[in-house]
């Protein structure tokens, strides 16, 4: 599926799905970028700098958007037009917890609702001010904001809760995510980082510090997905399952965290310089699969045995 913080709402992502048919084929899901209560103007400019002996980038957007109203007037219409249509899901993002209570329902019981085929909840974005990471950071927090978006929709809606790279133990605020009652848990968003050019002395982005993404990022999710297939029951038992992202470019890095415990995983910012990504990667996955005479299923957890 693609990864929220790159995926945009629609616009020019969606424009490119949908005059590649072979490339959306590929797809599974398509995830929006972050949809908040109210308009974000996002971060001072600039917001993105490559870090090529990372082989990554850092991002400082800050979540700009035009508030769910508006997403669900001009925007989520146009996820109809694909010729393969795809479940959507929807990133939401908030100051508060009541806030994130508020999208949901906001979603939930639009005109358009039935489009909406899970709620991906944002509580590690690491260039925001409020909530973002702190809210990941702090298990109590991550139950509540769990808890608040399940009560405020129907159960047909699947909660994947996104969760941050930016701790000690992974483990515990996906605890606290299945306590709250999340259907998935997809891991991890991006990396804290920071971007210094040397000629002014002056961080590069204007937020100063953003998130890291792109290949550098990848053993430290393969790593955080399989801690939570080995130690959390619900995950290795199929209950809970987990969605990989991070730096996957390639169908080799797609595997890495199927066999570390991934049900699925997400691409994005190989999308930004690779369209094609998605085709690949599937075909890639497909074709190894199949000389084993296997299926993709029995190579979830691999690396476990």
């Amino acid at each position: 599926m693609t990864a929220s913080g790159t995926s945009g709402h629609s616009n020019e992502e969606i424009e490119k799905l949908q005059k590649s048919p072979e490339i959306l084929s590929a797809l599974g899901a398509f995830v929006t970028k972050g949809v908040t209560l109210k308009y974000k103007k996002g971060n001072p400019q600039p917001r993105i700098v490559e870090i090529r002996s990372a082989s990554g980038i850092i991002n400082s957007i800050g979540l700009q958007n035009n508030g769910v109203k508006s997403f669900v007037t001009n925007e989520l219409p146009l996820l109809f037009k694909f010729k393969d249509p795809k479940p959507v899901i929807v990133n939401i993002s908030a100051d508060t917890v009541q806030e994130f209570g508020e999208v949901a329902s906001f979603l939930n019981n639009c005109a358009l609702s039935e489009i909406v085929s899970g709620l991906e909840i944002n509580v590690s974005c690491p260039n925001i001010k409020a909530g973002g990471v702190a809210f990941g950071t702090e298990p109590k927090y991550v139950e509540r904001i769990v808890e608040t978006v399940k009560k405020s929709i129907d159960d047909r809606i699947v909660v994947i809760t996104k969760l941050t790279p930016n701790v000690t133990d992974i483990t515990v605020p996906a605890r606290a995510a299945i306590s709250g009652g999340t259907d998935a848990l997809s891991m991890i968003n991006t990396l804290r980082g920071m971007a210094i050019d040397i000629y002014t002395g002056r961080p590069f982005l204007g937020n100063k510090t953003g998130g890291l993404s792109g290949p550098a990022i990848k053993p430290v999710g393969v790593f955080m997905v399989y801690e939570c297939f080995k130690k959390i029951s619900q995950c290795k038992k199929g209950k809970i399952p987990i969605i990989g992202i991070g730096g996957i470019s390639t169908w080799q890095d797609a595997m890495e965290y199927i066999m570390a415990g991934a049900t699925a995983v997400g691409i994005g910012t190989a999308w930004f310089i690779y369209p094609e990504v998605f085709k690949e990667v599937y075909e890639g996955m497909k074709n190894f699969v199949e000389k084993q005479n296997k299926k993709i299923a029995d190579f979830i957890g691999k690396a476990h045995a």
